[in-house]
């Protein structure tokens, strides 16, 4: 009998790639989330069935089944979104955790749950690289809220054993992706005559991480015994958003100029970049380079005009 697998939040990016890779790997895959997939979009993601609904115990119970596996990719996923909307993002990020938490508590405490979280946690931080164990202050409400559903994953696990398993995703990227940095400068460059102005200073940095590697990641945690991880979903390798804008401007409009306004991007640090320390213990290398990856992305966005 097949193992299967809920993925909340599995029409998004992270959500449709976790749901291909099951797929791959022969699994049952179930998701749930908003927004409507027909049937032949749901396969083109490797989900068996979808279910558009919000995330609660009762929705989750409709499929009638036990699962092996869940990943919560459902939520909030824009620090933006939770300035402007804190309650909504609360609701989302915080309430959808709990309802998973408790599904699992009363339902199916054998499943491993896997949670992608965020280095929101944290919020500001020198550039160095960022441990697990750094305790910072959020600098937003999403990075807040995370915390809080970071805590309630915590507590589950504790108090009633189950088996959970937290990722700090940094900045995740790959094709497919329409949001976030990567897309709004190809875009931007794309649309550009001979100057692009950017948010910030440009010697902010991040920590990218392909989708893949996160996918392997995921594989390493569900062999693990322990029944909680925190660990963080980084390379260990920090890039300036100078440098990531100027590789791709060099890839789609050579002669644009780059400009940065020097405003403060509220709620987003200005470092972020991962102490992979942790990671590399359990045996994860990347062989992903940025670089390589950027010029793959380009030619995928180039892709969608043609």
């Amino acid at each position: 009998m097949s193992k299967k697998i809920l993925i909340t939040g599995a029409k998004g990016f992270l959500g449709s790639n976790v749901a291909k890779h099951f797929k791959a790997l022969g699994y049952e895959t179930y998701g749930i989330g908003h927004g409507g997939l027909s049937v032949e979009e749901s396969k083109e993601i490797g989900l068996d069935y979808w279910k558009k609904d919000d995330i609660s115990i009762k929705s989750i119970l409709e499929f009638e089944q036990t699962f092996d596996v869940i990943v919560h990719c459902g939520g909030s996923g824009s620090v933006g979104f939770s300035v402007e909307y804190p309650y909504d993002d609360f609701k989302k990020t915080v309430d959808g955790t709990l309802e998973v938490l408790e599904y699992m508590r009363v339902h199916n405490p054998n499943a491993h749950l896997i949670y992608p979280s965020s280095p929101a946690v944290q919020g500001e931080h020198p550039d160095t690289p960022m441990k697990e164990e750094y305790i910072g202050k959020p600098a937003s409400p999403y990075g807040y809220h995370k915390k809080i559903a970071e805590d309630l994953c915590r507590s589950y696990s504790e108090k009633y054993n189950l088996k959970v398993s937290i990722i700090r995703l940094f900045s995740v990227y790959g094709n497919g992706l329409k949001k976030q940095l990567l897309w709004d400068a190809c875009k931007k460059l794309q649309n550009a005559k001979d100057e692009v102005v950017f948010w910030g200073t440009g010697e902010e940095t991040r920590d990218f991480i392909y989708i893949d590697d996160v996918l392997i990641i995921v594989d390493i945690l569900l062999k693990q015994d322990e029944r909680f991880v925190l660990i963080n979903g980084g390379t260990g390798v920090k890039h300036s958003i100078k440098d990531v804008v100027e590789m791709i401007r060099d890839l789609v409009a050579p002669s644009v100029e780059i400009q940065f306004n020097n405003q403060l991007n509220t709620g987003n640090p200005i470092y972020y970049w991962a102490n992979t320390q942790k990671l590399e213990n359990y045996g994860f290398k990347t062989n992903k380079h940025l670089k390589q990856e950027i010029k793959d992305y380009v030619n995928w966005v180039k892709g969608l005009n043609d």
